[in-house]
């Protein structure tokens, strides 16, 4: 794989943003015996969108899972951006995270790299926030993403907010975000009413989703999410099993998804 670390000024977050692109590549022993115009040969390289969840950055995947060797194995780039603890939203009292993961970043990525525009070879995916996230950017704009993959995803913030207070949890600031957690049940933040306002589409994003049996603040809602999928017509897919909120489980969940994407 080539490992790319860009950092360029975001127009939408009027920022200057880290963000690190894997990129697959001939594997190095192969070089021996192919010239340069099979070595570098034009191509565009499917995409996904691999977020973080809340408290994490643009290294994590790097650091804590098998992502570049799953990527290439599979036959994909992969772009990792930084989303802060903004639930990939744009936020009442802060800064647009959705416009710039749905709209500038893939712009930035598709200018600067090898890597196909076409809806079908593009995905999202992402653990606990960056699993709203991900769900959220594929529902709200289903005309940009063929899947998005959702691991142990923060999906029902109302639901959620007291568990994590109850735990001694409270850097969300969900009151600027979304104005209080409490605003996002039934709103076009709330996961499921996106799902359901996809129903009539002829073209769905394929959904993977997956939650350990033993994550139980976040089980239940993954669960909810998937029925309504289901209900509302999406091709889906629930991974279930054992595992917590943690990167043992999430390397096992993008595994799978990364798998389910290769040709």
């Amino acid at each position: 794989m080539i490992l790319n670390h860009c950092n360029f000024y975001s127009k939408v977050l009027q920022n200057h943003v880290d963000v690190n692109v894997l990129l697959p590549s001939m594997a190095d022993n192969d070089h021996f015996f192919h010239g340069l115009d099979e070595i570098y040969q034009e191509r565009k390289i499917p995409v996904l969108y691999l977020l973080h969840g809340a408290l994490d950055d643009y290294t994590m995947w790097l650091r804590h899972t098998n992502i570049e060797r799953y990527a290439e194995k599979a036959g994909i780039a992969v772009v990792m951006p930084s989303g802060q603890n903004g639930f990939y939203s744009n936020a009442l009292y802060g800064l647009n995270y959705f416009d710039y993961i749905t709209q500038e970043l893939p712009r930035f990525v598709e200018y600067t790299f090898p890597v196909s525009r076409r809806r079908e070879d593009r995905y999202i995916a992402g653990p606990s926030m960056g699993g709203y996230g991900a769900s959220k950017c594929a529902l709200a704009r289903p005309d940009l993403y063929a899947a998005f993959g959702d691991f142990s995803g923060a999906v029902d913030p109302e639901k959620l907010e007291p568990r994590m207070t109850q735990m001694g949890f409270g850097f969300f600031r969900y009151d600027l975000i979304f104005g209080g957690s409490d605003k996002v049940t039934g709103s076009r933040d709330d996961l499921k009413v996106l799902a359901r306002s996809c129903a009539g589409l002829e073209e769905k994003p394929r959904a993977f989703v997956a939650c350990g049996v033993e994550d139980t603040n976040n089980y239940d809602m993954n669960r909810e999410l998937y029925e309504t999928l289901c209900a509302s017509g999406f091709e889906a897919e629930f991974m279930g099993g054992h595992g917590l909120h943690d990167w043992d489980y999430w390397d096992r969940c993008v595994r799978r998804f990364t798998e389910s994407l290769a040709p």
